[in-house]
Formats: structure tokens, sequence, C-alpha cells
């Protein structure tokens, strides 16, 4: 079973998202609502996969979190979960290595499809 760390500021979405994940057969191992307590979590439990929303509380985004786990050299996949499908944020995320953009609302076929995508990334490494 995929460990996951998920990173959301909004209770409710993060209750969701959770359920959706377990069901899709994910542990999780904890949820997190700022950037800052997501980065820390992510250091120490060593997930195999992040799900982030874009925009979290503190002063890291989800971006921000990618960009700080990339400089240490952790390749982690992560899917931003983002209402925003702007091409300039499309663009940010795919500015990164093992990044999965991700529309809101999510619904549990495109989540099942894009973890998919992402764990082909950590079988290829």
């Amino acid at each position: 079973m995929k460990k996951v760390i998920l990173l959301e500021d909004d209770t409710l979405l993060a209750i969701v998202q959770k359920k959706m994940l377990k069901a899709l057969g994910y542990d999780v191992l904890d949820t997190l609502a700022s950037g800052e307590e997501g980065l820390n979590k992510i250091l120490s439990l060593k997930p195999d996969i992040i799900v982030s929303d874009q925009n979290l509380l503190g002063n890291m985004k989800g971006l921000d979190v990618v960009e700080a786990l990339r400089k240490k050299n952790d390749n982690t996949p992560v899917l931003i979960l983002s209402g925003d499908t702007t091409y300039e944020h499309l663009k940010l995320a795919s500015d990164f290595t093992n990044v999965q953009p991700l529309a809101k609302p999510v619904n549990v076929e495109d989540l099942k499809n894009t973890m998919a995508t992402a764990e082909k990334s950590i079988i290829s490494e």
C-alpha cells in the first residue's frame, strides 16, 4: 500500500480527499494545512506520494513545498490540486519534475488516474 501525505487547508475538502485516497487503497499518513508543517512531515515520514493543494495556510504554497523538496534532492511525486487551471499556473507546475496538476473539484476517477501516473514515476526511478 502506497503511503501518502495530504496537504489541504480546507478541513471539509481534506476529509473528502482523504476518504477518496483511502477508498483507492492508499495509506494517508497525515493531513496538514500549512506548507511549512507539510514540508517537515514529508521530510520525516518519507511518503511515496504527496497530494497538495496549491493554496495552503502559512507562507508556503504547494509549489513552494515542491521547490523546497527538489532543492533537497527529494523527487517524491506530487499532485498539485488547484482551482486555477490557467496556462500560467499549469506552466509553473510543469517546471518541476514529478509534479502532476489536478483541477478542483476533484472526482475519484481523475484522482485515480493521476495517482496511477504518479505511481509510474516511482517505479521508473
